[in-house]
């Protein structure tokens, strides 16, 4: 078996970009680290490591075992947490990830729920959109209803809602008043993105607006959905959002219902397999579909 500890170093290498950084991240010395290095390729078989001027930089073979031990080591910290807190007296832990408005409109209630019936839980929340979901027990995230869907293998899958998009108008727009528009209504306008690098709901949105001969002129990007919604309700644009991200859209602004095409998205929750049996994990999926049905009565109020 490898060396763990070993294999934290080599990894701090990779990411570092040389033995010295590595050093200094580490708190070891630099020849410490050589001899990790030189420990692991003789206990592996591998050259991971060439010279390159006065430093060395990761082979391909090197690169592929930095990239394929990322989830081992995602693991082994879920368990070293685990064993946290288990050492500080908690019964249990519970990681849910999610995207950011539902974190914002759903996890609340939800941890609260939590905490009331399971008081020595501990709970840690990430956002996905960030890529650091890969601990979690729980990943709450979207999907585009005309995919194809593929469970990945180790979760299981519940289906919380299947919500609308709407567009945020500044209340002295011309289209303020009207409540519902057609897509095709947001032709010649000027439109605001909530994301940089475009994501599935931005290519929802590209498809609906495409069905109704419509392209989107995107004059600002953002890279979440609060600095979008506050560009709208200054005049820049038109903005185009899932529902779930507009209920705390602020003062001055009309949420319009769109039609002809109406863009759909669906949020699911991803279980991982091996919390099946964790009652708090159980009990976390039921509380999200409770909240994600009283979101849903919010609105037709």
């Amino acid at each position: 078996m490898l060396d763990v500890n070993r294999l934290k170093v080599f990894r701090a290498v990779v990411a570092s970009g040389s033995v010295q950084a590595a050093a200094r991240h580490l708190g070891y010395t630099p020849s410490t680290i050589s001899q990790h290095i030189t420990a692991l390729q003789r206990e592996t078989g591998l050259t991971l490591f060439e010279k390159s001027g006065r430093g060395i930089v990761p082979t391909a073979t090197g690169r592929l075992l930095a990239s394929e031990s990322e989830e081992v080591m995602s693991q082994l910290a879920r368990l070293t947490g685990m064993v946290d807190d288990l050492r500080a007296g908690h019964t249990g832990s519970l990681e849910i990830a999610s995207f950011s408005s539902a974190a914002q409109e759903w996890l609340p209630a939800v941890v609260r729920r939590l905490r009331e019936e399971f008081p020595a839980l501990a709970i840690d929340l990430v956002l996905n959109e960030l890529g650091t979901a890969r601990g979690a027990d729980i990943d709450v995230r979207v999907e585009d209803p005309d995919d194809e869907v593929a469970v990945p293998e180790g979760w299981c899958r519940r289906v919380l809602a299947e919500e609308s998009y709407v567009c945020i108008v500044p209340a002295d727009h011309p289209l303020a008043d009207r409540g519902q528009i057609g897509l095709a209504d947001l032709e010649g306008e000027v439109w605001i993105r909530d994301d940089r690098v475009e994501s599935m709901c931005t290519r929802i949105i590209g498809r609906a607006a495409a069905a109704a001969g419509v392209v989107p002129n995107y004059v600002a990007r953002s890279d979440e959905h609060h600095t979008a919604i506050a560009f709208a309700a200054a005049g820049v644009g038109v903005c185009v959002l899932p529902r779930l991200a507009t209920l705390r859209a602020p003062a001055g602004t009309v949420s319009l219902d769109l039609t002809d095409p109406a863009p759909r998205r669906r949020v699911v929750a991803l279980l991982r397999a091996s919390s099946e049996g964790n009652p708090a994990a159980q009990r976390a999926i039921a509380l999200l579909l409770e909240a994600a049905r009283g979101v849903d009565e919010q609105r037709a109020a």
